[in-house]
């Protein structure tokens, strides 16, 4: 019989002990991801054609597009009869950008002022290159088909289309395109396409023949360039060897006629395959690689859009690798202002343009479910969902008539099943009086929280309202304060320079509400949202333009522990939820987004650079900051609809619950709801509705009501009887003119 060693039973009991100690912990290597990273870039396929492409209508080659290398403000499209390179570049506004201080006299002049600051100028450029007596039934061979799938919302003839479960490949290959000779087609290891023409036995490589639209110029280092509006698209000198041995180098060159390349060939062994292998380099076209959001679902993967030429959703799963990409219509060169997005525990997301606003819903393989139109006066800035997922409620703005010509802050309410407004309810509002517009009060950052409310952000205030206003047509906001932050019109700048766009900086859990504005924290009180403590965020980024504020970086998150993770210009920082700060994560870019995600990790999202800058890297990574796991909300509204204030001789009133089936109390109402003024006398008198879940209250307030009379006399108008004090109100009737001859109209 073996012994065991005093030495060996010593290990066997710490392994057991730490056994139990890591199961009583939960911990485990599945349940922890790695961390991981990943840059915004162009994805290196040439990806099938389903109709989701169409040759640019200046195109000199007219024939079916088959593949299209699609890099945004670059496409590259394949067909039977040659190449199509189309380029779009977005010009920056020559003007300086100022905040509005304007006056305007109508809707129509506002509206006029808004498309001016949408319109956009592009500069395009369309080349050819056609295969000149080639054969146009060559037979297009794919490989290295790509792990992931794209899918295409588009428009077509005014109508909205949608191409799903689409891929790309890494090679394609032209097969007798001229007798005994084929071109493959890959990417370039740093840059630009390669193509190789293979000249099996009994070729001519005579025949070969590249006829360019454009003005084509050979340099003496052997090197076409084929000139554009943009650099020159460049046709580096061909390398020529044996198919078989690439060791034996022949040489080769191109000889241009007029527009039109071919090959020189010196003597070779033509009973073998032969290789001429140019490499293309196609114009360098600024777009913003920017990744504006992240998102996760109830599976840990990650959801992301970015890019604005046009902007794209993109999947991962926990581990980082991409699962898909679906590339939405909101495009800045159709003079969209880009919005949001959001994504569900099952993984559905809803991507907005933010003006004029528009909602896509895209399910968790990447197929889109529907895509809506709002409101043509409505921007959508901000989403959150309510407590259960059933609605999108999202923050944004309702262009509003007179007297006051303004955009208003509105809080939308969505049915996530079809993208329809059920109800709004306007939260911020502009100077009063005609043509008032300082600095409109948009919501641009909304989040929801346990007490089924929402807490938003405009532009100068921060408010609260309940859940299911919907409900409650007639209520208020809970409270509504200025939160000193002092945001721009344009209130960040990393967005597209000629758009603005939402924020994400205030999220709440059971216990507080946090907002952010680029350089300060701050923890806020649930009820008021008076401000707690606050701290500095290092490397928080914000400018000042014209008296108003702009964030360079955004991004807030709380974990079911209550720590705080917020982005700041080079890194992402834990707090506790004291605003103490636990540790940090720097990082190469500024953060613009942060989402908890399971296994201790943080997810992060944003890009270097500024909305005037012309060349950016975009970034998503997956951090492991020993988080806890994401917050949960539950659903438990008790919410009473206001009423009053009522007299004391008043009839009695049926008070509203959001949520029936819960227990009435407190002076004045009895067990069905129902309050009596009389009976509960003058003065302020709290109702509370209690759920098994939770319970709320509102306060109703009766007062001894007398007649009141109102008497002017000596120019003095004075109130006597009643309830003092009294409140004065003033009413003005304004008319719009602008459409009466010389703008002038008689009342």
């Amino acid at each position: 019989m073996n012994r065991i060693s005093t030495k060996t039973k010593f290990f066997i009991f710490l392994f057991l002990l730490l056994s139990v100690f890591v199961n009583a912990q939960g911990f485990s290597a599945s349940t922890s991801p790695a961390s991981w990273s990943a840059t915004w870039q162009p994805s290196k396929f040439f990806i099938e054609n389903k109709g989701q492409f169409k040759l640019p209508v200046s195109s000199a080659i007219k024939s079916t597009v088959s593949y299209v290398y699609d890099e945004g403000t670059t496409k590259i499209f394949f067909t039977q009869k040659g190449l199509v390179y189309s380029f779009t570049e977005k010009q920056k506004k020559k003007d300086k950008e100022e905040e509005r201080t304007e006056k305007f006299k109508n809707e129509k002049e506002f509206l006029e002022k808004e498309r001016e600051e949408k319109a956009v100028s592009y500069k395009t450029d369309v080349v050819s290159m056609e295969w000149e007596g080639a054969n146009e039934h060559a037979e297009i061979i794919t490989e290295n088909k790509s792990s992931e799938y794209f899918s295409y919302a588009y428009k077509e003839n005014g109508e909205q289309k949608n191409e799903n479960f689409i891929y790309g490949y890494k090679k394609l290959t032209y097969k007798n395109l001229y007798p005994n000779i084929d071109v493959e087609y890959v990417f370039h290891p740093t840059d630009g396409i390669k193509y190789s023409f293979i000249l099996h036995p009994g070729a001519d490589a005579s025949l070969i023949k590249m006829k360019y639209s454009n003005r084509v110029k050979l340099n003496s280092n052997g090197e076409i360039h084929v000139s554009t509006k943009f650099d020159d698209i460049i046709e580096h000198a061909p390398q020529s060897f044996y198919a078989n041995n690439k060791s034996v180098s022949i040489a080769s060159k191109f000889i241009k006629t007029g527009k039109i390349i071919s090959f020189q060939i010196e003597g070779y062994d033509k009973s073998k395959d032969l290789v001429i292998d140019p490499w293309v380099h196609t114009p360098t076209i600024a777009n913003s690689n920017c990744v504006w959001e992240c998102e996760k679902d109830g599976a840990g993967n990650i959801y992301i859009i970015g890019g604005d030429v046009p902007m794209k959703l993109l999947k991962y799963n926990a581990a980082g690798t991409l699962q898909w990409t679906f590339v939405t219509a909101y495009d800045t060169s159709n003079q969209d202002w880009l919005g949001t997005f959001a994504t569900d525990l099952a993984g559905n997301s809803y991507v907005t343009c933010g003006s004029t606003a528009a909602l896509t819903k895209v399910n968790s393989a990447g197929t889109q479910v529907y895509s809506v139109t709002g409101g043509s006066n409505d921007e959508y800035w901000n989403i959150a969902f309510n407590c259960d997922q059933t609605k999108l409620i999202v923050g944004g703005t309702r262009l509003t008539g007179l007297p006051s010509i303004t955009g208003s802050g509105v809080i939308f309410d969505i049915n996530t099943a079809n993208g329809s407004v059920t109800s709004i309810k306007t939260v911020g509002h502009t100077t009063p009086g005609f043509g008032g517009f300082a600095n409109p009060d948009e919501v641009r950052s909304v989040t929801s929280s346990y007490s089924a409310r929402y807490y938003y952000l405009t532009l100068d205030s921060m408010g609260a309202i309940d859940q299911n206003f919907s409900s409650c047509p007639s209520a208020n906001s809970l409270f509504k304060i200025n939160h000193g932050f002092v945001f721009g019109y344009k209130c960040e700048n990393y967005r597209p320079q000629n758009g603005n766009a939402g924020i994400m900086a205030i999220r709440a859990n059971r216990n507080f509400v946090y907002t952010q504005n680029g350089k300060t924290i701050q923890k806020r009180a649930l009820g008021s949202g008076a401000i707690l403590t606050s701290a500095t965020i290092p490397g928080g980024i914000s400018t000042a333009s014209f008296g108003y504020n702009q964030a360079g970086n955004s991004g807030i998150d709380i974990d079911s522990c209550g720590n705080v993770y917020v982005g700041s210009g080079n890194a992402v920082v834990k707090y506790d939820a004291n605003l103490n700060q636990l540790s940090s994560t720097a990082l190469p870019f500024a953060v613009y987004d942060v989402a908890v995600s399971y296994g201790g990790n943080v997810v992060v999202s944003g890009a270097t650079g500024t909305s005037s800058s012309t060349t950016r890297t975009g970034y998503v990574q997956s951090i492991n900051m020993s988080a806890c796991n994401p917050m949960t909300l539950f659903c438990c509204d008790a919410t009473i609809c206001p009423a009053g204030p009522f007299c004391t001789t008043a009839p009695s009133v049926t008070l509203t619950p959001v949520t029936a089936g819960g227990t009435w109390s407190g002076s004045g109402v009895n067990a069905s709801g129902v309050f009596n003024p009389a009976t509960a006398g003058a003065g302020t008198h709290t109702v509370i509705y209690t759920l098994a879940c939770g319970s709320d209250s509102i306060q109703i307030t009766v007062t001894a009501c007398a007649t009141l009379t109102v008497c002017q006399g000596g120019g003095n108008i004075t109130a006597s009887g009643g309830t003092p004090g009294y409140k004065w109100q003033t009413a003005t009737t304004y008319t719009d003119c602008s459409s009466c001859f010389g703008g002038n109209c008689i009342p």
